[in-house]
């Protein structure tokens, strides 16, 4: 059984669990602190970073995007890439502009203060840094917007790793207690709400919920 190595929270394990709900994998997630890296998980992911992979044979991958990609090539079905050139391009892109755009901007100023160094580890919020994030939000939100257009999906009209990749980093924004403006951007708000209410995210999302609950006791 190939093992998940992880924490609950993070957009880019909720990535990979979510591409291996939808294609029905059994797996095993190990529970990792990202803040502490051990000689063990750093053999398994070098740079130190969530999430790591092992497969049957006691190999390991690092970084969300290449075990995505692992996990598509190995259970094509049912398939989180399209199968034209470009359209398989586009779902790259947009996991990009979620995982190099929106992360550093959007859920390392926002969710890590408000969350993480809030509730988790204890070191108070810094508002300062979460304002300059959400100076950043409209302009995401309004690209995404216009690339949804009137389509139900944000590459060829399917649901893709795309819409993992963007609705993952979301979430996380929605956990630091930050919605879509639905009046400035409907199309992007219904395609979350939709998007969410996919059973591999929606149970995903509810594990976080219990998670988050209980740091709050």
């Amino acid at each position: 059984m190939l093992k998940i190595y992880g924490a609950p929270l993070s957009p880019f394990v909720r990535k990979v669990r979510c591409a291996l709900a939808e294609k029905q994998v059994p797996y095993e997630l190990v529970t990792t602190n990202p803040f502490d890296k051990s000689d063990d998980f750093l053999r398994r992911s070098p740079l130190g970073r969530i999430p790591a992979l092992e497969d049957e044979q006691g190999r390991s991958l690092a970084d969300s995007t290449v075990i995505a990609e692992y996990i598509e090539e190995r259970f094509p079905t049912p398939a989180l890439f399209p199968r034209d050139p470009y359209d398989r391009a586009r779902v790259r892109w947009f996991e990009e502009y979620a995982d190099g755009g929106m992360a550093p901007s959007l859920t390392a100023k926002v969710f890590f203060q408000r969350v993480i160094s809030a509730k988790l580890i204890k070191g108070g919020c810094d508002e300062a840094v979460v304002q300059s994030g959400l100076k950043e939000l409209p302009t995401f939100l309004a690209y995404l917007e216009g690339e949804l257009g009137d389509q139900p999906y944000l590459v060829a009209g399917t649901f893709t790793l795309a819409d993992v990749s963007v609705a993952c980093q979301l979430v996380n924004l929605r956990q630091g207690g930050v919605e879509i403006d639905r009046t400035r951007f409907p199309a992007l708000a219904a395609w979350f709400e939709r998007v969410v209410e996919r059973p591999s995210l929606k149970a995903l999302i509810a594990e976080d919920q219990e998670f988050l609950s209980r740091l709050a006791a």
